[in-house]
C-alpha cells in the first residue's frame, strides 16, 4: 500500500539549529523559544545520561514548554538507523506500485538516527511542519555523533520532510558535527547569573542575521510558558512525513 501523501510535495522546508556553549538553562530556553517560533509544540528527548546528567532547571523549561510529546534519555545506540528497517521496507515496494522517486524518500527516512524517527513518528505538526528538539548531544560526542548528525544526508532527509532539527550541545562541536546545520549560535552563561543575562552570538545566522552579532537573551526571550495540549489525535499520522 503506498501512501498518497507521500507523492505530495511538502509545502515547507525544515531548518537545523545547532546551538553550543555555556549555561545549559540557557541553551534549553533558546531551544524550546525557537521550536515554539516554529511550529508551537514540538518533540523531544535529552541525550544526557548519568555521566553527563542534565540540569534539574534545565528539564523542568523542556517538560513545562514541550508540550505532550517527550522521550527518555538516548542511549549512543539510537544515533544509528533501525536494524534491519530497511531492508523490511524493500520486500513491499518490490510488490507495490510506488514511484522511484516516492521510494527514494522513503529509503532515505528510514536510514535516519532510530532516535530521529522515533520522535517525528510521535510529535504533531501544524501545516505540515514539525520539530524535534535534541539536548545536551555533548553526552554522545564521538564518531557515532559526528557520523549521525554531521552528515549532510540526514539534514536534508529532515528538510525534505518539513521537519526542523534544533539541538544543544555543552560545550565546542566538532567541526564535522557543525557543518550541515544551516544556523550555529554560540551562547555564554557566566556560572551562578540567570539565564536572561546569558549572550548568544551568531556564527552562522539566517536571512537578517550578521555573522559575529551579539544580543541578550533576556532581552528576546520571556519567561517559558507551559503549552496546552496539542489538538492534534493522538497515533494519528502527521502529513509532514513518509510512514
Amino acid at each position: 500500500m503506498s501512501d498518497a501523501r507521500a507523492e505530495e510535495p511538502i509545502p515547507y522546508r525544515g531548518l537545523s539549529i545547532l546551538l553550543h556553549g555555556q549555561g545549559e538553562t540557557a541553551l534549553t530556553v533558546l531551544a524550546t523559544t525557537l521550536a515554539r517560533a516554529e511550529v508551537g509544540s514540538f518533540g523531544w528527548a535529552d541525550c544526557a545520561g548519568t555521566q553527563h546528567p542534565s540540569d534539574p532547571a534545565a528539564r523542568r523549561v523542556l517538560v513545562d514548554t514541550g508540550g505532550a510529546v517527550a522521550g527518555p534519555s538516548v542511549d549512543v545506540r539510537e544515533l544509528s538507523p533501525p536494524s534491519g528497517a530497511a531492508a523490511g521496507i524493500a520486500t513491499w515496494l518490490v510488490r507495490d506500485p510506488v514511484a522511484a522517486e516516492t521510494a527514494a524518500r522513503l529509503a532515505a527516512y528510514l536510514r535516519l538516527p532510530a532516535v530521529l524517527q522515533r520522535i517525528v513518528s510521535r510529535v504533531t505538526s501544524q501545516n505540515a511542519r514539525a520539530v524535534v528538539v535534541l539536548t545536551n548531544i555533548d553526552a554522545l560526542a564521538g564518531p557515532e555523533l559526528d557520523h549521525a548528525l554531521g552528515a549532510v544526508e540526514v539534514h536534508e532527509t529532515l528538510h525534505r520532510e518539513g521537519v526542523t532539527l534544533i539541538v544543544t550541545y555543552r560545550g565546542s562541536p566538532s567541526a564535522i558535527l557543525s557543518a550541515p546545520f544551516d544556523r550555529v549560535y554560540h551562547v555564554e552563561n557566566d556560572p551562578g547569573l540567570p539565564w536572561r543575562e546569558s549572550t548568544v552570538q551568531v556564527e552562522r545566522g539566517g536571512p537578517g542575521e550578521t555573522t559575529g552579532t551579539e544580543w541578550t537573551l533576556g532581552d528576546r526571550v520571556h519567561e517559558p510558558a507551559p503549552l496546552p495540549a496539542p489538538s492534534d489525535p493522538v497515533g494519528g499520522i502527521p502529513p509532514h512525513r513518509l510512514r
